[in-house]
């Protein structure tokens, strides 16, 4: 993006970063950009945190295991796909298939790459990597986080689209997963 001569420069020029505070699951950056329309400098606010990674598994007769579980955040119960922060020293896909077993106790024959996003591009550096899990069986070696509770819950397959529409599922990343899963399945 933006090779063609007639665009606009929109990159902002980054003249130093230091770190603001640090808390267990990201830290605070204060960047001072230059605009590259005006040449002010602003500050800005930026999170680090870890990749995040999801996988959407299916099992043989066509259900999506997802988890049900409390976010501190909204103070509700949210439905979700199994996931979690990428572990230090292993890669996304490598985390995403102990997410799946610790959070619902199901291991996956067959593991995809559906794609990688910008977790929230405003405010996180991170990324979001969104796997497909197919021929996913129970091994019954469920073993949450000890800050988990979680609730295993089989969707079938052609109810996923519904669950969103009426609010069952509503976390917008992992709603962006799901289209993501549903369009490969589907394409």
């Amino acid at each position: 993006m933006g090779s063609d001569p007639k665009s606009p420069n929109l990159h902002w020029e980054l003249l130093d970063s230091s770190e603001d505070r640090r808390y267990g699951l990201f830290s605070v950056r204060i960047n001072r950009n230059r605009s590259p329309r005006t040449g002010k400098v602003h500050q800005f606010q930026v999170l680090t945190s870890p990749d995040w990674v999801t996988v959407v598994p299916v099992t043989p007769d066509n259900k999506v295991i997802m988890v049900r579980q409390y976010r501190h955040g909204t103070g509700g119960l949210s439905l979700e796909p199994p996931g979690g922060l990428t572990k230090a020293g292993r890669t996304p896909e490598r985390s995403a298939r102990e997410e799946l077993e610790e959070e619902t106790g199901y291991r996956a024959q067959e593991w995809e790459l559906l794609g990688r996003m910008d977790a929230m591009p405003a405010l996180f550096t991170n990324s979001f990597y969104v796997y497909m899990a197919t021929n996913a069986t129970p091994t019954g070696n469920l073993n949450p986080d000890e800050t988990e509770d979680l609730e295993t819950v089989l969707v079938p397959l052609h109810e996923v689209r519904r669950y969103i529409r009426d609010g069952k599922i509503t976390s917008s990343m992992m709603i962006a997963a799901l289209y993501l899963f549903l369009d490969r399945r589907e394409g």
